[in-house]
């Protein structure tokens, strides 16, 4: 089975790998320049984010690592880096039951439909685990963008279809965990992931907008289904002379007064933070019976799952979303001259270290 479009990036290219119930997922980061200090540490600390709220999933991995390639007494050395990280608590035997029955909401009937022959268990590529190489890949892009001193950051504004901040979202996350262990049922989120201190000039048009690069990396985390910069929807209800960010001057360099576009204008970042949202659909595997067919009968079936499921995947996917941002931050930071393709050293000092 060839399963194309696992590559994220122009310069800063990040290839995954690997299946949901299978023994490791992976990465494999190239272009990332020489001379970036990089240790186990920084993985790690992206890695132990995996889960935001542990009341919301029943598949807590420890997300043991290593780091194989393209690092070196704790700097990249210009080459490949290759991340492995192990999988250990998947409960594969809970899906031969259900592998000729695909889940409505799921990829079951259209992987099916395109491959023929597939990898049943957990939903393979297909499930929200194999990001966890993302948030992995993440962990080095987040330490390019630190460089810049651009920060990436996110909010859960909406959980399980009402509004949360910070003040009561612990409180909804305990009250959706134990609805869920009653009725059996999953719900869904709304994210708002900001990027501040962007330069401007990132982006080009037509087809390489920033906001459209990063669209493209936020729509392909599973489960997400819309996508929205700055004003978003309420722009489409607003007259131009409400929606248009007037144009001021602070401190010599110009600016916008107010921030409607969310950053971008004509596809290129204004040095205004980028502002976006998106929705996460609800999980869509769950215990309670649903109507489907049985592949092999070609007859009328009912399916419900068992096993690690998460009663709502939002907290996760605004990781990963923080991670794919940080990711075509960086490669677009390299399109534009603001990061080097080989090296951060500067050229007058890389032979000063060789030993004489």
């Amino acid at each position: 089975m060839h399963l194309a479009g696992n590559t994220l990036g122009q310069i800063f290219r990040v290839t995954t790998w690997g299946e949901s119930h299978g023994p490791a997922l992976g990465c494999v980061i190239d272009g990332c320049p020489a001379g970036l200090e990089l240790t186990p540490e920084h993985i790690r600390r992206e890695l132990s984010r995996d889960v935001p709220f542990h009341l919301l999933t029943k598949r807590i991995e420890p997300n043991d690592f290593q780091i194989l390639s393209g690092v070196f007494e704790g700097k990249t050395i210009g080459t490949p880096i290759a991340i492995v990280i192990k999988n250990s608590k998947h409960e594969s035997d809970k899906y031969q039951k259900i592998m000729f029955t695909p889940r409505p909401g799921h990829a079951d009937l259209t992987y099916r439909l395109k491959y023929g022959h597939v990898d049943w268990r957990g939903g393979s590529r297909a499930s929200g685990r194999t990001w966890i190489s993302v948030v992995a890949a993440g962990g080095v892009a987040r330490r390019l963008t630190d460089l810049c001193g651009i920060e990436v950051s996110s909010a859960i504004t909406e959980l399980g279809g009402l509004s949360v901040d910070e003040s009561n979202l612990e409180d909804r996350v305990r009250s959706l965990a134990a609805q869920s262990e009653k009725d059996k049922d999953a719900t869904g989120g709304i994210i708002c992931v900001t990027v501040k201190n962007l330069p401007p000039g990132l982006g080009a048009p037509a087809f390489h907008r920033f906001h459209a690069d990063v669209a493209h990396a936020i729509l392909s985390i599973p489960g997400v289904k819309s996508f929205e910069l700055g004003a978003g929807l309420k722009a489409a209800q607003a007259r131009s002379s409400q929606f248009n960010d007037p144009i001021v001057l602070a401190g010599g360099r110009p600016t916008m007064q107010t921030n409607n576009a969310g950053g971008v204008l004509g596809g290129i970042t204004v040095g205004t933070p980028v502002v976006f949202r998106f929705a996460v659909k609800p999980t869509p595997s769950i215990p309670i019976p649903q109507q489907s067919i049985d592949l092999k009968s070609r007859t009328p079936a009912m399916v419900s799952t068992e096993g690690n499921h998460d009663a709502n995947y939002a907290p996760r996917a605004m990781v990963i979303a923080e991670a794919a941002t940080a990711m075509v931050t960086v490669d677009h930071l390299m399109l534009s001259g603001y990061l080097p393709h080989d090296s951060l050293v500067p050229q007058q000092q890389r032979l000063q270290a060789l030993p004489r």
